[in-house]
């Protein structure tokens, strides 16, 4: 997980890491009553997994917070202090970790995207990769209209994590929509496949299955160029063939890559910007833009 990624989870789950309690009076054996326990829970089970507080995190999943659900609780001094505690070294180090994200030149740039690629083992595996790459993001984003250039400005460790800068907006917009296109491609590939194997149990006789499977490969040759001419239309002031190639090199690129588990993203969280990149974690769901504006109108 990068720092971005971690800058939108310390945003979320810091305001929930306070313990609110009311003082209580004529209690000998409680001194407060906590509440807003189950929010609290929830915040520090959601950064949980959040580098430089594993030990804090440990003492609060074995103190009294985690051993009921109750969202209230009387507590005394000591079970205040056992919580409290951790959770002040928690936000300390979140904070700090906040501030650095929101100092790095990445953070909400809008003309930069993130490239996670799951894993690389050798320098033949990311040499594979750098020519994917180009491809699929620098080749289609250098076009005047666009004004692109593909710039790495870093890297965070574990599953990699490439931050590109593509310097304008509407290059990051233009790969968007590649990817968007890339994720649709990738659907009517799985669903074809998926059509020729139920053709098969049907044992329809060799002449006719080739010419379904001839059929579904013209289907998908049509959606990928039509994918192609709606995004030249949007991004580019002409769509020449050699243009229209292009494109159509960067989708299919960028779904083959999809398959590897690389995901495109933009590090900015402006919301026009972040619609037109796909939902990775709902790609069955996708549907062609071509479709969407034909419906609109």
């Amino acid at each position: 997980m990068s720092f971005i990624e971690y800058h939108e989870k310390i945003k979320t789950a810091l305001p929930y890491l306070n313990l609110k309690k009311n003082y209580l009076t004529g209690n000998e054996d409680y001194t407060y009553e906590a509440t807003d326990l189950k929010n609290m829970r929830r915040a520090i089970n959601f950064i949980e997994e959040i580098p430089y507080i594993n030990e804090e995190i440990g003492l609060l999943k074995k103190s009294w917070l985690f051993k009921s659900s109750n969202d209230l609780e009387k507590i005394n001094y000591t079970q205040t202090s056992e919580v409290e505690n951790p959770l002040n070294i928690i936000k300390v180090k979140l904070n700090t970790l906040k501030q650095i994200a929101e100092s790095s030149k990445v953070f909400n740039n809008d003309s930069v995207i993130l490239i996670k690629v799951p894993e690389i083992k050798s320098f033949d595996n990311l040499a594979k990769y750098a020519t994917d790459f180009k491809k699929a993001i620098e080749i289609p984003i250098i076009e005047d209209s666009v004004g692109g250039e593909a710039t790495i400005l870093s890297a965070d460790e574990g599953s990699i994590i490439f931050y590109v800068s593509l310097a304008t907006v509407a290059a990051v917009n233009l790969i968007g929509s590649i990817c968007w296109a890339a994720a649709v491609i990738r659907k009517k590939n799985a669903e074809a496949k998926i059509f020729e194997q139920y053709a098969k149990t049907l044992e329809i006789k060799n002449d006719s299955m080739e010419n379904l499977v001839e059929a579904q490969k013209e289907q998908y040759k049509n959606i990928l160029n039509a994918e192609a001419e709606s995004i030249a239309n949007k991004s580019y002031n002409h769509k020449e063939p050699e243009t229209i190639e292009r494109l159509k090199l960067s989708i299919t690129t960028i779904s083959e890559l999809i398959d590897k588990g690389v995901l495109i993203l933009p590090a900015s969280d402006n919301k026009e910007i972040q619609k037109n990149f796909p939902d990775y974690s709902n790609l069955g769901l996708i549907e062609s833009s071509i479709r969407q504006i034909t419906n609109n109108n």
